[in-house]
């Protein structure tokens, strides 16, 4: 717009315009209808290829976001509502950039524009098809948080609960008699988890919305792979603290199995844990050498 303005004080001086002459003005208003006119080409071509790209019927993808496990939750990156609507904001925001070359119209080209029956057309169907991709992913979203418990549940609690309950309490639960686990319980527990990490891996990598956005799954997916296995974890270091209590028993008493304080049987416990993919670590595995 420089440019412009500085052709304008070139052609006023070659003409020996007034400023403020009817001609001037008249003059300064044309330029600004050239303007206006390049801008609303500018925009009508955006909303049109966003369009041509967002269309369902749409063989390629348009655009890419990520899902993640944040802190809050499930997120979308860039976000699917904001990021999005931000793209079609920018393209008018270009408008209002320009100052205006005419004296008398004192508007920006942006609202100017946005005044266009034309381009709010366009504008409405860009929104109608964000709005449309958003749906689907807030969809997409919503049937991951069945997942939400393994990170939003205290893992310490829950593990807390399991030593006295030999389970997770429901809601209503109150009065319940104490019930400590058995081996069983952790069997249970930790073939649930595998499941689920076999259920996780399955998930697709990457989904697309509406032929048009793919959604990466995979920064998500191994999060959650992450805090599966610190569950899992939870669950076999308790037994991995059993195996060392009781091997430091029977290495005191000389093999007497009797005597050992834990409350689960040692071989049980060892195979459960191997069974598991655990393997013992040196020093255990060097105590129960000693005793067999």
């Amino acid at each position: 717009m420089a440019v412009v303005t500085r052709i304008t004080q070139v052609n006023r001086s070659l003409y020996g315009a007034e400023v403020s002459s009817e001609s001037w003005i008249k003059y300064l208003d044309h330029i600004d209808d050239q303007v206006q006119d390049g801008l609303f080409q500018l925009v009508l071509r955006s909303l049109t290829f966003l369009l041509d790209n967002m269309n369902p019927q749409s063989c390629s993808v348009f655009l890419t976001v990520s899902l993640q496990l944040q802190e809050t939750g499930i997120v979308f990156e860039p976000s699917v509502g904001v990021g999005l609507s931000d793209l079609l904001q920018s393209i008018y925001s270009a408008a209002s950039l320009p100052l205006r070359v005419s004296e008398r119209r004192h508007s920006n080209y942006q609202v100017s524009l946005q005044q266009s029956p034309d381009l709010s057309a366009l504008e409405q169907e860009v929104m109608h098809r964000l709005l449309q991709v958003k749906e689907e992913a807030e969809r997409l979203s919503a049937g991951l948080d069945r997942y939400a418990y393994l990170w939003q549940s205290d893992r310490r609690e829950v593990m807390q609960e399991f030593l006295i309950y030999s389970r997770q309490l429901g809601d209503e639960e109150v009065e319940v008699e104490e019930a400590p686990p058995t081996l069983k319980d952790f069997q249970r527990e930790i073939e649930s988890l595998h499941r689920l990490s076999r259920e996780v891996t399955h998930l697709d990598d990457i989904i697309v919305l509406h032929s048009w956005l793919q959604v990466d799954l995979r920064t998500f997916k191994d999060s959650l792979l992450s805090i599966v296995q610190e569950w899992k974890h939870l669950y076999m270091e308790y037994l991995l603290d059993s195996v060392r209590d009781s091997l430091q028993q029977v290495t005191h008493h000389r093999g007497d199995d009797e005597e050992s304080s834990s409350s689960f049987p040692l071989t049980e416990t060892i195979f459960l844990l191997e069974a598991a993919g655990v393997e013992l670590p040196e020093h255990l595995s060097a105590q129960l050498e000693l005793i067999t």
